[in-house]
Formats: structure tokens, sequence, C-alpha cells
């Protein structure tokens, strides 16, 4: 798969069991594995997860786990917010998508009683069209997301929110990770593909902390 190596940094690190790297905790995990205990320790959580059966398909290829491939979206959807049961965050923020905003709105308002929506963009295109779904215990106000990229709403959430620590389910080359530490902020984070989450620990221990 050497379309997918993302700079073959795995190579250069042990990525196995618990890594800890700047201010953090990571873990290469399959989300349907049970929850490390480590990522209870996020009191806010960010979280860009698949928003697809052939979404999460695609990252079982990327990751070289073809015969983990799924046939159903829905078990995906179950775990995750059995995971954030688990975390019980104060704050959760969710990028979604058309697909799969409606599911995970009812979610969110089963769990939490202030949910509110965002329309934002990813890859800094404004065709490009995604929400931004942020949920609360209590109010926080309204947040500058309305028009904003992906990118630079989780720039903003790691910047100003309050959080002891932050977590990602779906840490992927690690926005949250990098943002977090670069605020000197706590931050834990689980991924599927050992290839996507050694590009973080690579920005954190070389010191190149800019875009991912």
């Amino acid at each position: 798969m050497a379309n997918w190596d993302y700079g073959n940094f795995a190579e250069k690190y042990d990525m196995n069991g618990e890594i800890h790297v700047g201010t953090g905790i990571l873990k290469v995990h399959d989300i349907f594995n049970p929850l490390p205990e480590f990522m209870k320790k996020a009191d806010v959580i960010f979280s860009d997860p698949p928003c697809s059966l052939s979404n999460i398909n695609s990252f079982y290829t990327k990751a070289d786990k073809e015969d983990e491939k799924k046939a159903d979206y829905a078990p995906f959807y179950k775990r995750f917010f059995e995971c954030i049961d688990e975390i019980k965050p104060k704050k959760l923020f969710l990028e979604v998508f058309k697909s799969n905003k409606k599911s995970f709105l009812e979610a969110c308002k089963e769990r939490y009683p202030i949910v509110k929506e965002y329309q934002t963009t990813y890859y800094h295109k404004p065709e490009c069209k995604c929400w931004f779904i942020v949920c609360e215990l209590e109010d926080g106000g309204e947040y500058p997301f309305e028009g904003m990229d992906e990118e630079e709403g989780v720039e903003w959430i790691c910047a100003n929110v309050n959080y002891d620590c932050i977590g990602d389910l779906c840490m992927g080359q690690g926005l949250v990770g990098k943002e977090a530490f670069k605020n000197g902020k706590k931050f834990v984070g689980t991924e599927l593909n050992v290839k996507r989450l050694a590009v973080l620990v690579d920005k954190i221990n070389t010191n190149r902390l800019g875009k991912l």
C-alpha cells in the first residue's frame, strides 16, 4: 500500500501499546475493541468520525486491514456512542456530513440538554460543506464556527475551550493532538491506522507543528 504510507514515520517509533508523546497519550486501536482507560481522562471530545460505510471501509483499506472491512454502518454508529457514554465528556464536538448528520444529531440530543449545529467547510473550499455539532451539559454561549473551515475550528477549540484534557476517538493524523500540544494542554486519542497516527508522533518529536 505504497500510496498510503504517510511518510513511513511508523517505522521510526515504537507504536505498540500506550504511546506517550508531548502532553498526550495515544494508542493504535480499533474502536470496536474495549475502550482504553486513558480515554476516560478526556473532559472534552472532538471527533470527525467516518460518515458512511464506504468511508469506514476506506480507512480499513488504508490501514492494510482489508479483511476487517464492515458490511453495515450501524454498528460503528452504535459503538461510537457507547464510547462517548463511557467517557462522559462535559462537551462533545463532532464534525459530521450530510450522510450522518441526522443520526448523530439524534444521538447527541438523547445525551445532552444543549445541542447546537454550525455549517462549516473542509479542505478550505466553500463548496465542501460539513457541520460542527456542539453538545454541552451547560450552555457555553455561541461559537464562531459558522462558515469556518474544519481545521480552523479545531484550532479554535483547542485554544479557547476550557478543558483539562481533550480526546479524539478517530485521531487520524492528529490535528486535535497537535493543537492541544501547541496550547500546552493534555490530549488523548485512538486511531485505527498506525501510519496515520505516527504522523502526529513525528510532528511532536521533531517539533514540526505547522500544517499536518
